[in-house]
């Protein structure tokens, strides 16, 4: 085993290991924010265009560019949590890396990466959210990789490349096919039209994290949800195959349906500030 290949390796089972010690089972989907939160490390979000991610051992905090899309600001987080839990010292990722970064920077950003693909994409929970909808990750779709990445709490092309590159239950030649697809025409397809703003697929076997999205996205949910009046989701459609919900505004609700419930967190889609207060309607962060 080269030093590379040890390295990803120390860094994956740091992740799982955290995982088992915070009783996270390693087959389901966690919120990044929630687990640096229950670590007693300060996440704000912040919306600086050359921002990917920063942390520094002082509180702990990290830092989370704002303007990623969700699935990336996930990433980046776990990738900062990452730092924090590898010991690594202060961190700073601009939106555009070094491409040629080395030595000990080089490889303390590759073992923050592993860490994060590992803490949100263990083996066992990627396995699962693809068996149990009766899929089989050697032979998705497009529309079936999307459905499982929005589950995980990741995007579309770093689900794809996991399942090849590190998980190898995807070939190559298949996941450069995944690639090419436009996420606009996927979400149209599963919505039957193009969503001006995020779209995330809530079916009966999520369970075990929050929905989370941000106001203007859509939520597809499973035929007869019921939504809480009065709250931050608006029924646009609903037949007997699904309800369709735009986020409206910041809050929490509960949805349920058949027996299933789950919660629904809305963050502002320009909020900046303390991720805790995220999904409080109209507050504002001082700093």
């Amino acid at each position: 085993m080269n030093p590379k290949e040890r390295l990803a390796r120390d860094a994956t089972m740091a992740a799982l290991r955290l995982r088992t010690s915070r009783n996270k089972a390693l087959d389901v989907p966690i919120c990044p924010f929630d687990m640096a939160e229950n670590l007693g490390v300060t996440v704000h979000l912040q919306a600086l265009p050359s921002l990917e991610g920063m942390y520094t051992p002082n509180g702990p905090t990290i830092v989370v560019g704002g303007l990623r899309p969700p699935g990336r600001r996930a990433f980046t987080c776990a990738h900062e949590l990452g730092h924090h839990v590898l010991g690594h010292g202060v961190s700073f990722d601009e939106l555009v890396q070094d491409t040629n970064a080395s030595g000990d920077r080089g490889m303390k950003e590759f073992a923050a990466d592993r860490f994060a693909a590992a803490l949100l994409m263990p083996k066992m929970a990627v396995q699962r959210a693809f068996s149990s909808r009766g899929w089989d990750p050697a032979h998705c779709t497009p529309q079936q990789v999307y459905v499982v990445a929005g589950y995980l709490g990741v995007g579309y092309t770093t689900l794809i490349g996991y399942l090849s590159r590190t998980l190898h239950l995807l070939s190559g030649a298949d996941a450069r096919t995944l690639e090419q697809v436009r996420l606009p025409s996927i979400r149209a397809q599963l919505l039957g039209s193009s969503p001006t703003a995020g779209l995330l697929v809530v079916d009966l076997l999520w369970t075990a994290r929050p929905v989370d999205v941000s106001t203007g996205d859509v939520v597809v949910l499973p035929a007869n949800t019921s939504i809480e009046e009065d709250g931050p989701l608006i029924i646009v459609e609903a037949d007997d195959r699904v309800v369709i919900a735009r986020a409206a505004r910041a809050g929490i609700a509960a949805v349920s349906s058949r027996g299933w419930s789950a919660q629904v967190r809305v963050s502002r889609a320009d909020f900046g500030g303390l991720a805790i207060y995220r999904h409080l309607e109209d507050h504002e962060d001082e700093h």
